[in-house]
């Protein structure tokens, strides 16, 4: 497999910035999403970068600061908390403020599927390219795990990195197609923060409803209507896909893990995995964890 990495840390005082280069596999390139560029940012002076004709799309999150992108002709002024997904073959430019530098995360990536989700995702954030979600700590997190594994330089980190991508996309599209309050007034974003952030908790959804003075069973509906998927099963995959993650990166027990996901029935942690995965938690580990190998 062809692959090559490079770190970069400067950008002659214009910004700082560690940056990770990558070309992709001949696996990864025929049938996956997968990395081109990956990097975090932290401008110094202000200065404007102009692209068009690239065969990549582009996430970028702004972490803090200020600045502006212009995606062929719209201009989108950028804040602290605000993400901007663009396609690369359309010319665009962006620039930081100068009285108020940016710091940004993002990456570029490619593959067959990378447009399709792009179509998608502007139809559902109702043609723009911007989108300011509840929180920006998961992009965050997801972004320095591609960078990590960009590091590895194999073709097991290039799956990983399109596993990650798929859920960054799913995220992304996701934040675009609910706004803040539903139709109804219930803040179903809220909800969902508070799960993903409070998922070990018996009461977790009755604990969401509470702060918001909401009807469980109307709270349930609006989250149906918005996201596809009621309340319980929600908490079920989220403490399923963080259950995952400790096996794959944690040297806790299956056990402990269970508890701290919040399934205090180990048969049914077993069973989870056996219905989602088609494995037992112990098989899910030897093949995913990579402390393991």
């Amino acid at each position: 497999m062809s692959d090559t990495s490079a770190k970069l840390f400067s950008n002659q005082g214009i910004t700082s910035s560690t940056r990770y280069i990558h070309t992709a596999g001949e696996f990864a390139a025929a049938n996956l999403l997968y990395v081109q560029e990956v990097g975090t940012l932290k401008s110094l002076r202000p200065h404007k970068s102009i692209r068009e004709g690239i065969e990549s799309f582009l996430f970028m999150i702004i972490r803090s600061g200020e600045g502006f992108v212009r995606i062929s002709g719209k201009e989108y002024s950028l804040k602290e908390g605000d993400c901007v997904f663009i396609n690369c073959f359309e010319k665009y430019e962006h620039e930081s403020s100068e009285a108020n530098p940016w710091e940004l995360s993002w990456v570029h990536f490619y593959g067959k599927s990378a447009k399709a989700f792009f179509d998608l995702f502007i139809k559902e954030n109702g043609g723009s390219n911007v989108i300011t979600p509840s929180e920006i700590d998961s992009y965050v997190k997801m972004i320095e795990n591609l960078m990590a594994l960009c590091n590895e330089k194999n073709l097991m980190s290039e799956i990983y990195a399109n596993e990650t991508l798929t859920e960054m996309l799913t995220e992304i599209i996701s934040d675009a197609t609910v706004d803040s309050e539903s139709d109804s007034g219930t803040d179903v974003n809220f909800i969902r923060t508070w799960i993903n952030e409070n998922y070990a908790s018996d009461s977790v959804i009755d604990e969401a409803c509470e702060k918001l003075e909401a009807d469980r069973a109307k709270a349930d509906s609006d989250f149906n209507d918005a996201f596809g998927i009621n309340l319980e099963e929600y908490l079920k995959f989220r403490r399923f896909n963080v259950a995952k993650e400790k096996l794959r990166f944690s040297i806790e027990s299956e056990k402990q893990i269970a508890d701290e996901c919040g399934i205090k029935d180990y048969n049914e942690f077993i069973r989870m995995f056996v219905e989602g995965e088609g494995m037992t938690p112990e098989v899910y580990r030897s093949k995913w964890a990579q402390w393991i190998k």
